[in-house]
């Protein structure tokens, strides 16, 4: 044997060597195993058969063909020192002048003699001899035709058809069919130029054409010593173009007799040339009648041979190298045995007229099981290279028979699976071939493809829509990694934007025809396909499941493909259950490379016009030309590539523009576009489960909206109502959807949910916070709080991600689960439509039992709180179910269990006598807490009882409230009376009651006559006034109200003692089931009766104990309500357009719930009265409410009949209750009344009013009960309800809280002089749109009080913009505050410069001119604190800015959840494309721009949290009249505290208490972090609170600018972060990615400077600091460091003031030079005994200023000295290891040097050094901290 064999040639043939060589290693001993040389092209270094190989060698570059490079060759054997040379097939595996340069290098071919290869080889050659020795040879041209000439004279002998060949071709190539003169004139030239480059000849011959014929061919192995063995018979018939696609062995058509004639004619061929090796004899068999012609001899191991290897078990490589070793063929031939099917995987394009399409293996992979053999030479990773064959591999199976061995081929090319980027292959084709009958039967011959292709057969269309619908996914999520890239990128900096088009189409084109597909996520893995080819249009759902990157199951409408799919650029690979196609996006013109390819020919110009099917360019791939045709009439735009360059798969070549009308346009092919129907389903649970899979992804942002969301609502509304209807219930898939509903309202709050924790830095709503959250995807570095955390956790688990945010992994999945998470935010109506119409069944539906009792209770109390702002209706609906389903059952509940008793009472009543039983019992009975008329009732249904114990209880129940005296009970002819005295308004009053049936109301009626009777005793007993209380059955009464309140004021009308009386109520008892209603009729002194219209339906005393009597301005309609409450719609009598609804209720019991300290926490039964109350509310608005008349100014009154027992102040309990309760319910009041306990067993009457106030929330105060009516709107009111509708308050409605209880308000207008003036005039008739006024507010601090010119923007005048009588206005207050030196107070609400037809650029002058004034205004010291009170735009932004931003600026600007400072706003940004946010929040409000960038200093939840704020700041800098500074405030905190024993408190800090600070034994080196903020508060004065400034400004943590108190003395207190501050987001390159302890950055210096100016001329400055200088890292040099360092400095110098500069720790570096003494003479600086002071530290000084000394100390120090001596006199042996050792001991003795000289220069330059250079006052203890720094400050 050989001992280096090397393979000239490459992958699947090369491995098939390197298999045969490793077998044959494996059972031979070592010293003789054989080395593997892979000669590789330049390309081919990583291929499979290079890693494979023992030795590689580099021929050099694919495209200078060294394979067929002799000169190249000789050398690779020569270098590699090869003793063998194998060629396998192609190349020159049959060209005898490699065999003869092996022989002439002494290196064995493994192959035929070349003798024998020219021989047979040679096809003519071949042809000549097979003649020779016998064997049957079709006609041919019996030679070589050298010219078009000669071949046309040979055609014309022989006759066409015939066949083009190459004498050397092979493989497919170099063959051509031709059938005329002109196909032959078209293809001669072409042939012998392929011929030449593939094979080094241009040698062509004719030969006939065989139709209808068998390819067979014999497989001969030969020992060249006088053995043949031809061991098999393949048939290879079935071939596209003479390219062989399937094998197999043996030839189904041919009997073993036939196939030993041929296995003999092949043995003599080989035989009669002295053949050694292995050969292919191919014949032409004629199944018809059994003849066979010769094709030819290929001298060389054909590709097929492992079907002959598998039916024979041999291996004819290992033969080769036994014959070319000189072995001999012995013992018995080989028997074939079972049947075997090969067929060739190759990368080319079937939909391409098979056209290469090569490219990098991305995914691979081959099957296995019983009878499958793979021969390849790639693997996943490599690449098919466009200068070689498209080979990926050969697939063969083996079985016992051939319906086996085909079934196995079939399983086993199904389970190959094979992506190539930008590439395709024939797997496709393949499996459509074995399932053809002509392939199932052995029909098929070697023309048959070509034949049924030309029918249209064989076009893989099997599954196109499925493949279609696969590329739109692709297509989609393709466009979707785009989309979230955008929202990521925008979101980092801070504006994040989506641009998602729902059901976008995209163009698709399959097989040439244009395709439209639209896509829509319903889901993660879940779509909508829609699909429109014509006129054809398809819809299906689909649903996608991934197993990696491109295997996965597809189901559509139920039935599940499987897919491989891929994607490279505009081309989608889409393999569905084997069947591939290849989709590409239409792109309009631009015609793209189908395969890697060298560009041979650009025909068509720029400019040209080309008809359809014109060739466009001329492609080579893989050594074939393809030609690129026009797909329609056009003109050459652009031609992007240039002949002789090389392209890759999807390249674009050429852009092409249509001329004409396109109607001869390549025909496209026409689709056969088909889906599986959808299985029927379930229209019960499973149809629900289906919506609710819809409806979910709806909620998650997914793509269903518009008339899917409604379908898919409409279909699980359906399905739940087939359920419920059938008894299932369907609670557990709504309460699911309404919590992912609920997590996302939670998610998506823009502003602060009540109870949550506010700490006044930048963000504060959760949708701010998931901003943030978006700019990193890390909660981490994105500072967010557990609360937020939690829910964020809670939403993406509904993506199935873990919850985990500590340290989450950022995937794709992420990514895309926040993607769709913004877009659920940016969308609200179907997810309302959802919920409204889920509650609003349940609204309907029973409670729901005790086991889903508590998730439903959760999950509405949930919702109440999420979507009261976002989707109020929806709060409003929960509200209601949660009253209905939790708080109503137990109201009933309790109601019968107290009803219970009244029936059996009453009877034993009736038989009870007088006394006193009997009047505790009906005492007993009035306090039930619940309405019994209706027992009353149901005793009148029955006859007329003679006595009636009710008629007691209820002169008890209406009047005992008004001195109730002498109730009596009695019967007058049978019939039970009742009468009391009572006094109504100082009116004695006698009352009368008793019962009876209406028709007893006539003249002569006993009824009348015992009423008569009794009012005449009366009247004529005293001269009490009459008052009648009648309980009439009157089943028959007209039960429309109006016409019963007039039916029975005709009957009273007529009857005698009715004009004798004042006011009679009648009871009205219809038939059962109806309650008892009242109609109260008034005698008129013309005789008429007129019905008390507002107490209809209640009892006239119970109407006035419910103020019914406030309502008379208003015509009132009663409307159907929750059980003991009266809900009134009330329309104005003078204004219709005034229209409210007031609910009324009743407490007849009253419970207390007191917390641990007595203090009263709830009244559970006027909370339920409330709730019931505003559920009738909330169902009215639902019912009534229009865009014209909201129903948003609602009353709800409620009466509490027993006395409470309380202090007054205890019911602000209820004010946390009502104000959840009744948020953006549109309620105007709520007024509970009662009788307050009082000393001496008194009562005194009270009313507790709440009212929303915009801006300030609920307000309570106590009132006495009203006495006047209920106003109807006016003018002004209705002012106040335009701005209320907007969001915003009306500025006259500020004055309440701005001037506060005993404050003042004059309201300035200007005069002649156009100064301001005082005006007395209504509110609201401002003449401008700012209202001036001068206001004093009255504080602890200055009771006389705080007095400033208050500017506001009226927003119901020009839309709040502003012209010249504005900014007249403004100036001219300025000129007041400036006279009168005091702050202006701006509630800024303006919406820019005004812009009208007759007025323009001269309202720019007049803003300019305002802006100049208050520019002026504040140089000269004034101040103007501003309150952003709505959306300022334009002008307004520009104003706030010039009073509050700049840096000699006083003023603090105050920003709500509501503001927004805007110079354009997001409608006009939008319009004229420039860059917008979601909402003018977003551009302008505090959380996301003007907090983090330090404009705004102060965010307040409300406008009233701002008056708070600006009160705290007129408390520290206030300056009243004739003072010259800050008032002096009084403090119980001694001014010698000592502050060391203040707790410290800081995660991670060994520090306890403050004193450890400065502790010698602690922090020696007062280096370790701690909190500025508790050493700031330790301080300060205890009895006050600190205001601190500027906390939501990014980047500026390390600075702390706080208000403070010290010993009495108003400070700005300035605090130097000591501890490292985390920076949010992604830290830059070139900065520190903390902020570090005592530094100072950009930012923070800012801000300390600006503090520092605003203090000036006002309070003096503290400032405690532990300061080593400023950051100079390239970031903070770059954001203008040196800029606002030197501003400090600017401040210092120009500070008016005492200045208190106090080191606390260190005080280094440029801290020096803008906070030194040198600066002002007014500073005084302290230090903490123990800290340091110096330019520099000591250990940079020593590394750095003093690194000489230190490096001097080091060399003198012994050890080192020791080292270098021993060093000098060591032997080379030794030196390696002393002079190790030496750098250890240098490097340690070093440091110790460091740290010796940094102690050294600190024991220098101690603190005490700064004091006796001056550059520090005095040195002082801890201890003494608070009261040296009062003494500075006392001193002035």
């Amino acid at each position: 044997m050989f001992s280096r064999i090397a393979i000239v040639n490459r992958g699947e043939a090369a491995m098939r060597l390197i298999h045969a060589v490793r077998d044959l290693n494996a059972a031979a001993a070592a010293d003789r195993h054989m080395s593997v040389i892979a000669l590789h092209t330049e390309g081919e270094k990583g291929a499979m058969f290079v890693r494979e190989a023992d030795v590689a060698y580099d021929l050099g570059p694919a495209s200078a063909r060294p394979y067929l490079d002799y000169a190249v060759l000789e050398r690779a054997l020569v270098d590699t020192r090869a003793d063998a040379a194998w060629v396998g097939w192609g190349f020159v595996a049959e060209d005898p002048n490699f065999a003869d340069l092996c022989a002439r290098l002494g290196v064995t071919f493994v192959g035929p003699s070349a003798e024998a290869m020219r021989k047979l080889g040679d096809k003519i050659g071949s042809k000549l001899i097979a003649e020779e020795v016998g064997v049957p040879v079709a006609p041919w041209s019996r030679g070589g035709v050298d010219s078009l000439e000669d071949a046309q004279e040979a055609a014309a002998r022989i006759g066409y058809p015939l066949m083009l060949k190459a004498t050397a071709g092979g493989g497919g190539r170099g063959i051509r069919k031709v059938t005329s003169d002109a196909e032959l004139a078209a293809a001669y030239q072409l042939t012998r130029d392929e011929a030449q480059r593939a094979f080094g000849s241009g040698i062509v011959f004719l030969e006939k054409l065989i139709t209808g014929a068998r390819h067979v061919e014999v497989q001969v192995i030969a020992d060249g010593q006088g053995t043949a063995w031809a061991i098999g018979v393949r048939d290879c018939s079935v071939q596209r173009r003479n390219q062989k696609v399937i094998e197999e062995s043996a030839s189904v058509v041919m009997t073993p007799e036939q196939a030993l004639v041929l296995k003999e004619s092949a043995e003599r061929l080989a035989i009669a040339v002295g053949y050694a090796g292995a050969g292919t004899v191919e014949f032409l068999f004629q199944p018809s009648d059994g003849t066979f012609a010769f094709l030819e001899v290929n001298t060389r191991l054909q590709v097929e041979h492992p079907i002959t290897e598998v039916t024979t078990d041999t291996d004819l490589v290992k033969l080769q190298l036994h014959v070319a070793s000189g072995g001999r063929l012995t013992g018995a031939k080989p028997v074939e045995r079972g049947h075997a099917v090969e067929a060739r995987l190759n990368a080319e394009d079937p939909d391409r007229d098979f056209a290469p399409a090569p490219g990098r293996i991305a995914h691979l992979e081959f099957p296995a099981g019983p009878g499958i053999r793979v021969d390849t030479g790639v693997g996943e990773g490599d690449s098919i290279p466009a200068d070689f064959d498209s080979m990926i591999a050969k697939i063969i199976a083996y079985g016992r028979d051939r319906d086996e061995a085909l079934a196995r081929l079939r399983r086993a090319m199904r389970e190959t699976a094979v992506v190539i980027e930008g590439g395709a292959t024939n797997k496709s084709f393949v499996l459509d071939l074995l399932d053809q009958p002509e392939v199932i039967d052995g029909s098929a011959d070697t023309g048959w493809i070509d034949r049924v292709r030309a029918d249209g057969r064989l076009v893989s269309a099997a599954h196109s829509a499925v493949a279609l619908i696969a590329a739109g996914i692709e297509a989609y999520d393709d466009q979707e990694v785009i989309e979230r890239a955008r929202l990521l990128d925008t979101a980092r900096g801070g504006r994040p934007q989506v641009q998602h088009q729902v059901g976008a189409p995209v163009e698709l084109v399959l097989r040439g025809a244009p395709v439209k597909v639209t896509t829509f996520r319903l889901g993660p893995n879940l779509f909508r396909s829609v699909i429109q080819s014509g006129e054809q249009v398809l819809a299906a759902e689909a649903s996608l499941t991934r197993w990696g990157e491109y295997a996965a199951r597809l189901t559509v409408n139920d039935t599940a493909y499987r897919l491989v799919t891929a994607t490279h650029g505009p081309m989608h690979l889409v393999e569905v259950d084997g069947v591939t196609h290849r989709i590409s996006r239409d792109e309009g013109g631009v015609l793209r490379a189908p395969a890697p390819a060298l560009v041979v020919a650009t025909p068509a110009g720029v400019g040209d016009e080309v008809a359809a099917g014109a060739p466009v360019l001329v492609l080579e791939s893989m050594k074939m030309e393809t030609v690129v045709p026009a797909p329609y009439s056009g003109r050459v735009k652009e031609v992007l590539v240039k002949a002789g360059t090389q392209v890759e798969t999807g390249a674009a070549l050429v852009k092409l523009e249509p001329v004409g009308d396109g109607d001869d346009a390549v025909e496209a092919a026409v689709l056969d576009l088909s889906l599986p129907q959808p299985v029927a389903r379930d229209n019960g649970a499973a149809g629900l489960h289906r919506a609710h899979d819809v409806l979910e992804g709806m909620l998650l942002g997914f793509d269903i909206e518009g008339p899917a969301a409604a379908t898919a609502l409409h279909e699980y509304l359906g399905a739940r109502d087939r359920l419920v209807g059938e008894g299932e219930s369907p609670l557990l898939d709504d309460v699911d959807l309404l919590r992912i509903l609920a997590d996302f309202a939670e998610l998506s709050r823009n502003r602060p949910a009540d109870g949550e924790a506010h700490d006044e830095m930048r963000i504060h709503s959760p949708r701010e916070h998931f901003q943030s959250y978006l700019r990193t995807l890390d909660v981490e570095r994105a500072g967010l709080p557990a609360t937020f955390r939690e829910r964020l956790a809670r939403v993406l688990g509904h993506y199935d991600l873990p919850g985990d945010l500590a340290a989450p992994e950022r995937t794709p999945a992420l990514e895309s689960a926040v993607f769709r998470i913004f877009l659920a935010q940016q969308r609200s109506a179907p997810e309302t439509k959802m919920a409204t119409a889920l509650l609003q069944r349940w609204l309907g539906e029973p409670a729901p039992d005790a086991d889903l009792a508590a998730p439903i209770r959760e999950v509405l109390d949930r919702l109440v709180v999420a979507t009261q702002l976002r989707f109020p209706i929806v709060g409003d609906l929960a509200r209601s179910v949660r009253f209905r389903w939790f708080d109503q059952p137990a109201v009933d509940a309790d109601r019968s269990v107290t009803l219970e008793a009244v029936g059996p009472e009453l009877i034993a009543l009736d038989a009870l006598p007088e006394g006193p039983e009997r009047t505790a019992r009906l005492e007993a009975l009035a306090d039930i807490p619940e309405r019994i008329v209706a027992f009353l009732g149901d005793r009148l249904r029955s006859g007329t009882p003679r006595s009636e114990p009710m008629l007691a209880v209820l002169i008890r129940r209406h009047y005992r409230e008004h001195e109730l005296t002498d109730l009596v009970e009695y019967a007058v002819d049978g019939r039970p009376f009742a009468a009391a005295n009572y006094q109504l308004d100082r009116r004695p009053t006698h009352l009368i009651t008793t019962i009876g049936r209406l028709e007893e109301l006539r003249a002569d009626g006993p009824l009348t006559r015992a009423l008569t009777h009794e009012v005449e005793s009366a009247i004529a007993r005293d001269d009490r006034q009459i008052a009648l209380d009648l309980y009439v059955h009157a089943p028959d009464l007209p039960a429309d109200p109006d016409a019963a309140s007039a039916a029975l004021s005709a009957v009273f009308a007529e009857l005698p003692f009715t004009p004798r009386v004042r006011r009679i109520a009648i009871g009205v008892v219809r038939e059962a089931g109806v309650e008892v209603g009242y109609v109260t009729l008034r005698p008129q002194p013309d005789g008429t009766l007129v019905e008390e219209r507002p107490v209809r339906d209640v009892h006239p005393m119970v109407g006035r104990r419910l103020n019914l009597w406030r309502l008379r301005d208003f015509t009132i309609t009663r409307l159907e309500a929750p059980a003991d409450v009266l809900l009134l719609h009330c329309v104005g009598v003078d204004n219709p357009d005034d229209q409210r609804l007031v609910a009324l209720a009743q407490v007849r019991q009253l419970t207390l719930v007191r917390d641990e300290a007595g203090k009263v926490s709830g009244l559970p039964h006027v909370e339920r009265a409330l709730a019931q109350c505003l559920d009738g509310i909330r169902h009215a608005r639902a019912a009534l409410g229009t865009r014209e008349h909201r129903l948003d100014m609602n009353h709800v009154w409620v009466h509490i009949w027993p006395p409470v027992d309380a202090d007054i102040d205890q019911l602000t309990a209820l004010q946390s209750k009502i104000a959840p309760m009744t948020a953006d319910a549109g309620i105007e009041e709520v007024r509970i009344e009662g009788r307050l306990a009082a000393a001496g067993g008194r009562t005194v009457p009270i009313v507790a009013r709440f009212t929303y106030q915009p801006g300030s929330g609920v307000d309570f105060t106590v009132e006495p009960p009203a006495t006047t009516r209920l106003a109807a709107l006016d003018a002004y009111a209705e002012k106040v309800v335009r701005a209320r509708r907007r969001g915003l308050v009306y500025p006259y409605e500020l004055q309440t809280f701005i001037a506060g209880d005993s404050g003042t308000v004059t309201e300035l207008d200007l005069d002649a002089s156009g100064g301001l003036a005082p005006v007395d005039r209504p509110f609201g008739q401002n003449r401008a749109g700012i209202i001036a006024a001068l206001v004093t507010t009255s504080t602890e601090l200055h009771p006389e009080g705080i007095e400033r010119v208050v500017l506001c923007g009226d927003p119901l005048r020009s839309l709040g913009s502003v012209a010249e009588a504005e900014c007249a206005r403004v100036m001219a207050a300025l000129d007041m505050a400036e006279e009168r030196r005091v702050p202006v107070e701006w509630f800024a609400l303006s919406a820019g410069a005004r812009i009208a037809m007759d007025s323009g650029t001269e309202n720019m002058d007049w803003v300019a001119k305002a802006l100049r004034r208050i520019v002026e205004f504040t140089q000269a010291g004034g101040e103007i604190n501003v309150v952003v009170a709505g959306i300022n735009v334009g002008a307004q932004p520009y104003w706030n800015a010039e009073a509050t931003m700049l840096m000699h600026t006083k003023g603090i600007l105050v920003m709500t959840p509501d503001s927004a400072m805007v110079l354009t706003g997001k409608q006009s940004l939008d319009f004229s494309g420039g860059v917008s946010a979601e909402d003018n929040f977003g551009i302008g409000g505090y959380d996301r721009v003007m907090g983090p960038n330090g404009q705004a200093q102060y965010w307040a939840r409300d406008l009233a949290g701002a008056l708070d704020i600006l009160l705290a700041h007129y408390d520290a800098t206030y300056v009243a009249a004739g003072e010259d500074g800050p008032r002096h405030a009084e403090t119980s905190d001694p001014v010698d505290r000592d502050v060391t024993a203040y707790p410290h408190q800081l995660d991670g800090s060994d520090f306890a208490t403050v004193g450890d600070i400065w502790s010698a034994a602690s922090n020696p080196d007062r280096k370790k972090p701690f909190d500025i903020r508790t050493v700031m508060r330790a301080v300060a004065d205890q009895d006050h609170e600190l205001l601190e400034r500027w906390a939501g400004m990014a980047d500026a943590e390390t600075a702390v600018v706080t208000d403070a108190r010290l010993g009495g003395h108003s400070v700005c207190l300035i605090g130097i972060e000591s501890r490292t501050v985390a920076r949010q987001g992604f830290p830059p390159t070139d900065g520190p990615d903390t902020y570090t302890a005592g530094t100072l950055f950009p930012r923070s210096s800012k801000k300390v400077a600006r503090a520092i100016n605003a203090a000036s001329g006002n309070r003096p400055v503290v400032v405690l600091a532990n300061l080593s200088g400023f950051d100079g890292s390239p970031d903070s040099m770059r954001n203008l460091q040196l800029e606002y360092g030197a501003e400090i400095g600017r401040a210092i110098v120009n500070f008016d003031g005492p200045i208190v500069f106090v080191v606390i720790s260190r005080y280094h570096g440029g801290a020096f030079v803008v906070f030194s003494k040198a600066l002002n003479p007014r500073m005084t600086v302290l230090a903490i005994e123990g800290s340091f002071a110096s330019v520099i530290g000591g250990a940079p000084a020593a590394a750095v200023v003093f690194s000489r000394d230190v490096d001097a100390r080091t060399a003198a120090d012994p050890r080192v000295a020791d080292l270098e001596t021993r060093l000098a006199a060591a032997t080379n042996g030794q030196r390696s290891v002393i002079a190790a050792e030496l750098a250890d001991v240098r490097s340690t003795v070093r440091a110790e040097m460091v740290n010796a000289v940094a102690a050294e220069f600190d024991g220098v330059h101690n603190i005490h050094r700064a004091v006796a250079v001056g550059s520090v006052d005095e040195v002082i203890p801890p201890a003494s901290l608070r009261s040296r720094i009062i003494t500075a400050l006392d001193a002035g």
